[in-house]
């Protein structure tokens, strides 16, 4: 009997928590269609003001993007001696590549003539990868030419070749005589002389965005992209250099009235940090103040900038995407206009709906929540007929 009593008691809890479950559940909906809004949440910004724009204003701006934006203080810019881990890196492996360029020099002399061809054939792989990154292009020379050397002097001139061929074409010059053996250096005239009766002519660079410095085979052409440069037919190394991009190079046929064109991809944190330090240690020619304005805003880790500066006897609000420096929005703000003006024409510049937000209970509460508590009431009454023994009881318990 008693287990019983304990088997309806039980039922009768777990009908009291549905019910429950059920009035929160509606309560809840409730809420959550009358609740105002969100904030939206837009890409955070940082805000450039420039010194002469007026201080309460500025104020003014800032509170409103406050309130719609995450809003970076902007960081100090690094230190003048900063190097990337990479360029570090780099730097080792080029030395690596120099002691193995030395080994096999060492055994070309002791008539070694396999063991020359795999010590700087091995060093070759890393080397095309490293020394353009690093502008040794001069080291990458004297390793095509160790290699053909050695590959002449054992007998394997058809492979010599190519070799030969790339030295001639990053440097047109002649080497130095004397450093290889008689034959060795004949061979390697010949290639050159073949790569001087090339056809030689103007050649169109261009890069996504523009702007960028080029160098062809480690040497700098004249001006930035888009640009015209004098090459001669065959493969050459393009590196493209802009500030706040990631530098480019590749090993790429160039050939007369053609034209190449090269899409640059945004400075990495580390790139962007050696970029910075050399114009903080003035080793650069220093940007302009907008590019300057778009890479400090990623620096600090803002997707958009929120620019202020002065136009005539108004004061000109920009908003610019960080990395593209692309206009997404503008406002002109005068120095009379209200509290609710200026809101109004900083929100349409951000692309935001700054509306205040309703104050009281609005009209169209009290039916939704009269129909949740209804529902609630019918949702009460279908769990208690479907248990016809729950009774609903003051705190003291039933009598």
């Amino acid at each position: 009997m008693r287990g019983g009593e304990d088997r309806t008691e039980l039922g009768r809890g777990r009908a009291r928590r549905r019910v429950g479950a059920l009035l929160a559940l509606a309560l809840a909906t409730t809420l959550a269609a009358v609740s105002p809004p969100a904030l939206a949440a837009g890409p955070p910004v940082v805000i450039d003001a420039a010194g002469a724009v007026d201080p309460g204003v500025a104020r003014r701006v800032r509170e409103i993007v406050v309130s719609r934006r995450a809003v970076r203080e902007e960081l100090a810019l690094p230190p003048a001696a900063s190097v990337s881990p990479e360029r570090v890196a780099a730097q080792q492996r080029a030395a690596s590549i120099r002691l193995a360029l030395g080994r096999a020099q060492k055994l070309e002399s002791e008539a070694a003539w396999d063991d020359c061809v795999r010590e700087a054939a091995g060093a070759m792989s890393d080397a095309v990868e490293v020394l353009a990154r690093i502008d040794d292009l001069g080291l990458l020379r004297e390793l095509h030419v160790q290699i053909g050397a050695c590959m002449t002097l054992n007998q394997s001139l058809a492979n010599a070749r190519p070799h030969f061929l790339a030295a001639a074409l990053l440097d047109e010059r002649a080497i130095q005589l004397g450093l290889h053996r008689e034959e060795a250096e004949r061979a390697e005239g010949e290639a050159r002389a073949e790569v001087l009766s090339r056809s030689r002519g103007r050649v169109r660079i261009e890069s996504v965005p523009p702007g960028a410095e080029v160098w062809i085979d480690g040497q700098k052409a004249a001006g930035t992209t888009p640009l015209d440069v004098e090459v001669r037919l065959g493969d050459h190394f393009v590196t493209t250099r802009r500030f706040r991009f990631e530098p480019r190079t590749e090993l790429t046929v160039l050939q007369p009235s053609g034209v190449v064109r090269l899409p640059l991809d945004p400075a990495r944190r580390e790139t962007l940090r050696e970029q910075l330090s050399a114009v903080v240690a003035g080793s650069v020619t220093r940007p302009n103040d907008a590019e300057l304005r778009l890479a400090r805003a990623v620096w600090s880790r803002a997707e958009q900038a929120v620019i202020l500066e002065p136009a005539g006897a108004a004061l000109r609000l920009r908003l610019v995407d960080a990395v593209s420096g692309q206009a997404l929005g503008a406002a002109s703000l005068q120095k009379g206009d209200d509290e609710a003006t200026t809101r109004k024409r900083v929100c349409d510049a951000l692309g935001e709906t700054c509306e205040a937000p309703s104050r009281g209970i609005p009209w169209y509460v009290w039916p939704l929540g009269g129909a949740a508590l209804v529902s609630g009431a019918i949702t009460a009454g279908v769990v208690a007929s479907s248990n016809r023994s729950l009774r609903i009881c003051p705190a003291g318990g039933c009598p």
